[in-house]
């Protein structure tokens, strides 16, 4: 539903010139194009050279100098779209520069593995430690136990085993790496665990006094019941081992204790920094502290202070730029029809120039590009678009949602991008399941739709938060409350959401015991999207629609 983008520059006339250096790429001779791969510019020289690199009347040496270029510039790009994998380029760079005996065919190769071809030709090319460790790197670790001579470098051996599950095999290994460097005893601390031999483990992490041994070693004294030295280990070890540690206090009746430790988490920068301030602040409201609710609220930063009234700093504007050079071209591009050939230019712009982003970003938002736009100018305002808006808001009101709650999520699940396909199978835009798309469907009394129509996507997102968001108010809540339930769900399923909110006796009792990380990232993730679009003027402002 192209026409819907506000991507086009479009005169009177549909079909404009294509600007210097396109134009032998659309019907162009061999020798044309050879002329714009060899002395044009920008994205149009990559992609005449990249044209070329299956011409057998081109020297050989030059189509793998074309195919390591195009294979660099899509590494590079990382762009979000079908077509534009760096992969498939290296499946075609490598054995063109292996052929012509060009040293970075170990280099293209290396970024293949742990493909079975690959690995070949790394045999073939290499040898010693360069060999070894790109096979470790590049996760060929069959290959690599086969070339790895006995007694050289214990450590790969040892790690490659291990994450082939070969826990016993490992252990030898491992200890002889320990007698080189201590960190092997991290290792074989962890493979002895993984065997059950938890003594033996615990001495082995003991002799490595790190905090992410203490971490392990408290794991381990948890899981035998030995709570108190646990706690002890959690104390001196990772901000994963605190969070442990403020859980573990917690069930002791020990909320004192567990307070002081929030607020020395809510202090440092760690993804549980948010959380436990906001643990903080409802803990000491409990104890009566009204001192230290107030240091906490102070800390609370990001999303989740929404949840107790506290709005999150706007994000920075991006820096003024310019129109950039390459907006003409653009527009040139759109006007010939040549929407591919549009963002090639874009991200090639920003490839070489990736200082340029808020001159570029607004040009990959035009053409479509908003996962790869919200990446470049994260954590300005510029990486909160709002894409698709009329749909999106249309939906909302359709469904009494607050548009900017619903952009949040999509921002969230997707960046907006309607082709995303999770590893999970999670698709489109709103990152459904095809089980909770089916539900969704028949919610709305209708043949379940494609759930990569960005339409579709919305309209079901939207029917569904609705539907979460009245499940939620028939527990009982209200308010941010409700709405931190209903995110919540969307992540984790409802059936989880509510057996959570049943066992734990309440929302702020779940939110911090819940049995996965994932919902509570996800949910501070969607509050501090909706704080920010919240935040930033837009021309559809104004008061929220009530909520049916």
């Amino acid at each position: 539903m192209r026409w819907l983008f506000p991507l086009f520059f479009l005169t009177a006339c549909q079909a404009q010139d294509l600007p210097p250096g396109y134009a032998p790429l659309e019907g162009g001779g061999v020798e044309a194009v050879r002329q714009v791969a060899l002395g044009g510019e920008g994205y149009a020289r990559m992609l005449a050279g990249w044209r070329l690199v299956d011409r057998e009347e081109i020297p050989l040496a030059e189509r793998a100098e074309y195919a390591w270029r195009y294979a660099l510039f899509l590494e590079g790009a990382r762009a979000f779209e079908p077509g534009w994998e760096a992969k498939a380029a290296w499946r075609v760079a490598a054995p063109l520069l292996e052929r012509a005996q060009d040293p970075r065919a170990f280099a293209a190769w290396q970024r293949l593995l742990p493909q079975e071809e690959a690995v070949a030709a790394l045999l073939r090319l290499g040898a010693g430690e360069p060999l070894w460790e790109a096979l470790f790197r590049g996760q060929a670790y069959e290959a690599l136990l086969r070339v790895l001579p006995q007694g050289a470098r214990p450590d790969l051996r040892a790690q490659a085993l291990y994450r082939l599950g070969r826990y016993q095999e490992a252990l030898p290994h491992y200890r002889a790496w320990a007698e080189r460097d201590p960190r092997g005893y991290l290792g074989l601390g962890y493979a002895l665990w993984r065997l059950g031999r938890r003594e033996e483990a615990l001495w082995a992490l003991g002799r490595y006094d790190r905090p992410e041994s203490r971490y392990a070693q408290a794991r381990i004294r948890e899981e035998m019941g030995q709570k108190e030295e646990a706690l002890s280990l959690y104390r001196r070890s990772t901000p994963e081992g605190l969070w442990q540690a403020t859980a573990l206090l917690e069930r002791a009746g020990l909320a004192r204790e567990a307070l002081s430790l929030y607020l020395e988490l809510a202090q440092s920068p760690t993804p549980f920094a948010d959380d436990a301030a906001l643990r903080a602040y409802l803990l000491a409201g409990e104890l009566g502290l009204p001192g230290v609710r107030e240091e906490a609220y102070a800390l609370l930063s990001g999303g989740l202070g929404l949840l107790v009234g506290k709005t999150p700093d706007p994000p920075p504007p991006p820096p003024e730029a310019p129109s950039p050079p390459e907006a003409p071209r653009v527009e040139a591009l759109l006007g010939a029809g040549q929407e591919a050939w549009a963002r090639g230019e874009v991200r090639y712009a920003l490839w070489q120039r990736p200082g340029d982003w808020p001159a570029l970003v607004p040009l990959l938002y035009r053409l479509g590009a908003y996962r790869e736009g919200i990446r470049a100018a994260w954590p300005t305002a510029l990486a909160y678009p709002r894409a698709y808006g009329e749909w999106v808001e249309a939906y909302a009101r359709r469904e009494g949602l607050d548009p900017h709650l619903l952009y949040a999520l999509l921002h969230v699940e997707s960046r907006f991008d309607p082709k995303a396909v999770s590893p999970t199978g999670a698709l489109g835009l709103g990152q459904f399941l095809r089980g909770t798309w089916a539900d969704v469907a028949r919610m709305l009394g209708e043949p379940p739709a494609d759930p990569m129509d960005p339409e579709a996507s919305i309209r079901y997102a939207a029917r569904y938060l609705r539907w979460l968001l009245e499940r939620c108010q028939a527990l009982g809540l209200e308010g941010m409350e409700r709405t931190a339930c209903a995110l919540t769900a969307y992540n984790g399923g409802i059936g989880y959401t509510s057996r959570g909110l049943a066992q734990e006796g309440g929302l702020w009792a779940f939110l911090r015991f819940q049995e996965r990380d994932e919902p509570r990232e996800y949910l501070a993730k969607v509050l501090s999207a909706y704080a920010a679009y919240r935040a930033i003027p837009w021309p559809g402002a104004g008061p929220a629609p009530s909520r049916r």
